[in-house]
């Protein structure tokens, strides 16, 4: 059952699902999502929710933008698949076999600031709606700029979001427009205060999301076939080899 699951699971994916939103989404989405449906064609909330198999209340807990009556239904991603529907769905079918449960949550407190971040990925810049809001950086750019220096001035002006681009600019929101770069590693160009790390590119943006009650480390939990595997992470670092 647990191969069958999966195999439906990567089918959603082809059809119409993607592991990461690619729209604007409701930063009060579920925190667990794992499989993402990005409403940019005009499908009714009601054939999304029968599409994936999702009651009416199970979709509005993991979408609390949402009502039971589906609305509003916005152009942006939505929720249609978490690791705790995975688990569960394994657990109730399996009836010979033991289970190991992947658990994506952490009960580590960070300190009031800097709160923890997770990489949300390289996103390109749209002529007409910045990804972010506002642009933190002088004119001419930042020549000591890193990651943690971005992300801690996007947080103590309280927005959810940090971005960093071509290598000298700090952009904070708090929401994230723009959609994900059709090759992630275009996100290239060194930071000025840390060449260690990726800030961006010329049009492209590296996105955070703050995370106030995960660990100050970022965490990425993959399950595959009963086993899994944790990552640590602080940015988008660059990797020697």
């Amino acid at each position: 059952m647990k191969a069958s699951l999966l195999f439906l699971l990567v089918a959603f994916r082809r059809v119409c699902g993607t592991p990461n939103p690619t729209l604007q989404w409701d930063p009060e989405t579920t925190k667990d999502c794992i499989e993402w449906y990005n409403n940019s064609d005009g499908e009714p909330c009601e054939y999304v929710r029968s599409l994936f198999g999702i009651a009416p209340e199970e979709f509005h807990e993991w979408n609390p933008s949402v009502g039971l009556d589906c609305q509003p239904w916005e152009y942006q991603s939505y929720c249609v698949v978490t690791m705790e529907k995975i688990n569960n769905t394994i657990t109730t079918t399996s009836s010979s076999s033991s289970t190991t449960t992947v658990s994506t949550t952490s009960s580590v407190t960070p300190g009031p600031s800097p709160t923890s971040w997770t990489d949300m990925g390289c996103y390109v810049e749209d002529p007409v709606l910045p990804i972010l809001e506002e642009k933190l950086s002088p004119e001419g750019g930042d020549a000591a700029l890193s990651i943690p220096k971005c992300e801690n001035a996007c947080y103590l002006k309280a927005y959810g979001f940090a971005g960093v681009q071509e290598g000298n600019q700090c952009w904070c929101g708090s929401y994230v427009g723009g959609e994900w770069a059709s090759n992630q590693t275009y996100c290239n160009t060194t930071c000025t205060g840390d060449s260690k790390m990726f800030c961006g590119g010329k049009g492209l943006v590296n996105v955070f999301k703050a995370e106030q009650n995960e660990a100050s480390t970022n965490t990425t939990t993959t399950a595959t076939a009963g086993t899994s595997s944790t990552t640590t992470a602080t940015g988008s670092t660059i990797s020697e080899t």
